[in-house]
């Protein structure tokens, strides 16, 4: 195996694109619908109503509403259609971003029956667009036969991100990230999703990331290490076009989700890259201990569990899995090759304890591959991790996803006596990916990852990870250190 970098960078596939184009075309599409906004009177000026009959009050506005008059109940009389206001707001609002929304009720006569779901008393396109920069450096050291690891700065992550809700007659949301890793652009995120449908509590469609692995599910922003865990880069599915259902239960104790997807790998910027599948894929989580106080973090208690499984069939699949030494800037050091596959299978378990300042947190993952030759193959790993944070802090759930969610700071950076010194946390994460059964000897890498990071407030941050690892089972064996930093602006 020679280690190097993945190969067929590039721009994303057209079809990626058709399916961004489509999803924007709908909602400007959409806005104009029942929006159009009667000229403001002219400054200094004040509109009143003509007198009935007056050259310059022509005929009434008509609305279907209408009421018999007089003995005669044929005879109607119209009345004036009310127009209601556009409200409008365009505002930059600092580390948030810049928001942008519109909206108007419909008149009576404009409104569809009242059904389930349906909202057919207003129009509304709301967005809040943000973005994402984060820069790394990393030095290595590195004996045996390792090669192609090279000191340097780059540029690890820049994302544009657009995302809000709409109503028209149906509501939804909406998010897109658009975002540059080395070397190539991605489309990370891309879709629309109706919530608080029956039964299923909501649909979502387009490109996102299918629900397996709580590192993967949970934002690049929340989790406390540079990278993910090694096993999850080599096994856990990235960003593909898909479709997925799902809801909390039990009070927001718990979330299951389900959904298809195609073509597994071809947009991720980890180590799968199996290609040509069919996918479907499932998670549900538990709530196990659930004593989290919003208001005083620092006192939450709470166990999180997890089961997920991915389902791959072709009849003309290909797999491949590989990782990086946890540093982006490094070069992949596992890597099982292209496999023909007609069938493979991954499934993972996950669990995750917090008791205020304290978090622990591991994932086990096992994939089987079936060759399209014939036989099986079974590659898998696991890590482990501990978090403990120096300032009165603790690390948050989110209940709707069933996943951890972005820090805020109980007391941002700031001088003076209302200051503070915003959160720093200690993490330590043991990680261990096998890929080598058989004929395939994709070799194995154990990890051994500590990170110091500084949260001035929640849209900053300052990561320093040190790290050693180990490489066995292949012609390149050898052993690495690596010393590495980001920084990380958040909208």
């Amino acid at each position: 195996m020679t280690a190097g970098r993945p190969d067929g960078r590039g721009a994303p596939r057209a079809g990626r694109f058709r399916t961004l184009a489509l999803l924007w075309a709908t909602l400007v599409a959409a806005l104009p619908i029942g929006t159009h906004a009667q000229p403001p009177p002219e400054a200094g000026t004040t509109q009143t109503p003509s007198a009935p009959g007056s050259p310059s009050s022509g005929p009434p506005a008509q609305d279907a509403t209408a009421c018999p008059t007089g003995n005669d109940a044929n005879a109607f009389v119209a009345r004036p259609a009310r127009q209601a206001p556009l409200v409008w707001d365009f505002s930059w609002r600092g580390w948030d971003g810049l928001h942008v929304s519109l909206s108007r009720d419909l008149p009576r006569a404009q409104r569809l029956p009242e059904l389930p779901v349906f909202e057919a008393d207003r129009l509304r396109l709301a967005a809040r667009v943000g973005g994402r920069v984060e820069v790394d450096a990393a030095v290595f050291s590195t004996t045996g036969d390792l090669s192609g690891f090279e000191p340097g700065v780059e540029l690890r992550r820049a994302r544009i991100t657009v995302r809000g809700d709409a109503v028209v007659t149906l509501p939804f949301t909406y998010r897109v990230d658009l975002g540059y890793v080395p070397e190539k652009f991605t489309v990370t995120e891309a879709y629309v999703e109706v919530p608080d449908l029956p039964w299923i509590g909501s649909a979502k469609l387009g490109i996102f990331k299918p629900p397996l692995g709580l590192q993967v599910v949970t934002s690049s922003w929340a989790i406390p290490l540079m990278e993910i865990a090694a096993p999850l880069q080599a096994l856990a599915p990235g960003s593909d076009p898909g479709i997925e259902i799902g809801r909390p239960y039990a009070g927001g104790r718990g979330t299951w989700s389900l959904g298809v997807y195609g073509d597994i790998g071809a947009n991720n910027e980890y180590g799968n890259a199996s290609r040509n599948f069919g996918n479907a894929v499932g998670r549900v989580t538990w709530l196990a201990v659930d004593r989290i106080d919003v208001d005083r973090p620092v006192a939450n208690t709470f166990l999180h569990l997890g089961l997920g499984a991915v389902a791959q069939y072709s009849p003309s699949g290909q797999v491949r899995y590989r990782s990086r030494p946890e540093s982006y800037i490094a070069p992949y050091v596992i890597d099982t090759g292209t496999i023909d596959a007609d069938r493979a299978v991954t499934v993972g378990a996950e669990a995750a304890w917090v008791r205020g300042r304290l978090s622990l947190q591991g994932e086990a993952l096992r994939s089987t591959v079936d060759p399209a030759g014939g036989g099986r193959l079974s590659f898998g790993g696991a890590y482990a991790l501990a978090s403990w944070f120096l300032t009165n802090d603790s690390r948050p759930y989110d209940r709707k996803e069933g996943r951890m969610a972005s820090l805020v700071p109980q007391r941002a950076f700031a001088f003076g006596p209302e200051g503070g010194w915003g959160a720093v946390e200690a993490v330590a994460r043991l990680s261990h990916t096998d890929l080598s059964d058989g004929p395939v000897q994709g070799s194995r890498l154990t990890m051994l990852m500590s990170s110091l990071n500084w949260y001035p407030q929640r849209h900053l941050r300052w990561m320093l990870d040190v790290g050693f690892g180990r490489v066995t089972g292949a012609a390149e064996d050898g052993r690495i250190a690596v010393i590495q930093t980001r920084i990380g602006i958040d909208l």
